[in-house]
């Protein structure tokens, strides 16, 4: 332990200098980016729909700074910087080690113990204001809530986190990673390179991209001019439910598809005035030229906007349409459309860091939908947009807090959506369903259910560089199938050591 120290201290000497400005990656999570809404959203409005960012730090907390020689070594690492630092001129450094070790227990209509043991590490790099690369790797095992264990084994992985060993005996053994690499050319092009998720708008859910599936891969081009600002992004997509064979036993079976897909995002940003934001987006999702596909690609388009009247409040929205034919709304015709409408603010009531958000969402039966399911709007098994998918309405809230390293999250959520009845209907909330066997459009049309769903943690950051924290956490879950009767019930308790600036969607 004594040489880990010599040379950790060797490399600090060596490299230390001033705190620098330089470009760095920010970890996507609704959660973090709402708790620093004053940097996201100054007075005046500026581009920032699409996630995560690569720029200037959002949380001052998260700098590189010269070393606070008045604390020892040990008293630094663990409250106050990286495991290793690194801070020149021309360039900046960091690495920690990322661990999740969490105990709990679920109780109510299912019972039995939860827990989680992740070993990680996590490295950024950034050169000359221009260059900036970030990278994590995780080892993962877990036993997870029931509500979850269902929604694994219906995606074929686990949510938002991948594809994992023991998926049917639910307890999961897997590994995750993330890489974002990226070059700033000018303020009119930079280039990304990214194995990673992807988040289009303001709000908690998106209709357009959401980080709701597990990391893909993809290139982006993007780029500021005068008011404007582009992105184009280019996408190589997992679809686990088209593997290359139909029996991967016999090598001389139909082939289903190739195991993968491709997507296509474009999206522009206009500043209409200091208080508006307006922007365009659309999708193309395609697989290679088969028997199946026969060339046939699946578009769609949409709309988001952004207002900010006053100081500290935002207000936001989305549209969704498959086409343009499949516009508009009301259960009469094929109307394949979903939207979002929310609003924020921080610092409420004069509370400094007390930052809230109130949302609601809503996609029609069939939006998302395709008659060839190798070009739904999916990615690696799960829904691009909204985890639930299609035929659903939603509002939801939520609240943070900050007091010196204290943080508090609270959420409620209610959903209401319709299930297909039996396997041979469609009533439009399975992505990967192709035709349609309903007459009517209405949303919650199928095995209407009621989703309540309810979440508390308190938080105490030991450091804030990479969110090392005690965290204990509750869940109250509700849902009732309001045809059948079924009831489930489940309530968590967790504690445990974590750290990462990560968080994957579960209100489902």
């Amino acid at each position: 332990m004594r040489y880990l120290r010599v040379t950790f201290f060797i490399l600090a000497f060596l490299f230390a200098k001033e705190t620098i400005s330089q470009i760095h990656y920010q970890p996507y999570s609704y959660e973090q980016y709402q708790r620093h809404m004053q940097q996201v959203y100054p007075d005046s409005l500026t581009h920032t729909a699409v996630k995560p960012f690569v720029g200037a730090n959002i949380d001052t907390r998260h700098a590189i700074t010269q070393p606070d020689t008045a604390n020892s070594w040990w008293y630094r690492k663990l409250f106050n910087e990286h495991l290793i630092e690194v801070a020149k001129d021309d360039h900046t450094f960091y690495l920690d080690f990322m661990p999740d070790f969490i105990i709990g227990g679920e109780r109510g209509t299912n019972s039995k113990t939860l827990w989680t043991n992740t070993r990680g590490a996590q490295a950024g790099l950034s050169v000359n204001k221009k260059f900036s690369l970030y990278v994590s790797f995780y080892e993962n095992q877990g036993r997870f809530a029931s509500f979850i264990d269902s929604t694994a084994q219906r995606n074929g992985n686990l949510p938002g986190q991948g594809f994992s060993k023991n998926l049917r005996t639910a307890e999961y053994d897997w590994m995750n990673a993330t890489a974002n690499m990226s070059y700033h050319f000018s303020d009119a092009v930079q280039v990304a390179v990214a194995y990673d998720k992807l988040h289009i708008g303001e709000g908690y859910r998106s209709v357009l991209v959401s980080d709701n599936p597990y990391n893909f891969t993809h290139a982006r081009v993007s780029g500021t001019v005068g008011r404007w600002q582009y992105h184009s992004i280019w996408a190589y997509m997992n679809d686990l439910r088209n593997p290359r064979l139909a029996d991967v036993n016999d090598p001389f079976s139909t082939r289903l598809g190739e195991g993968i897909k491709y997507g296509a995002f474009q999206y522009v940003d206009y500043l209409a005035s200091d208080k508006v934001s307006i922007g365009l987006f659309h999708s193309l999702i395609w697989a290679q030229n088969n028997q199946r596909t026969g060339g046939k690609t699946n578009g769609g388009l949409g709309l988001n906007a952004k207002f900010q009247p006053w100081k500290k409040y935002i207000f936001y929205g989305q549209l969704y349409a498959d086409d343009i034919s499949k516009f508009g709304f009301g259960s009469s015709s094929n109307h394949r459309t979903a939207f979002q409408l929310g609003g924020k603010t921080y610092d409420l009531f004069g509370v400094a860091n007390l930052n809230v958000t109130a949302e609601y969402n809503q996609a029609a039966p069939y939006t998302y939908q395709h008659p060839n399911n190798r070009i739904n709007y999916t990615s690696n098994g799960e829904a691009l947009a909204h985890p639930r998918g299609a035929n659903f309405r939603e509002a939801l809230g939520m609240a943070t807090y900050r007091w010196n390293r204290w943080e508090v999250y609270g959420q409620t959520m209610f959903a209401r959506y319709g299930l297909d009845p039996t396997d041979t209907r469609n009533v439009g909330i399975d992505l990967f369903k192709e035709e349609i066997t309903e007459d009517g459009f209405r949303i919650g049309q199928g095995s209407q259910n009621n989703l309540f769903y309810n979440e508390l943690r308190v938080s105490y950051v030991m450091n804030p560089k990479y969110n090392l924290r005690w965290e204990v956490g509750l869940i109250d879950r509700r849902n009732k199938n309001t045809v059948s009767g079924d009831y489930h019930h489940a309530t968590v308790f967790t504690f445990g050591l974590r750290s990462s600036f990560r968080r994957f969607q579960q209100e489902y």
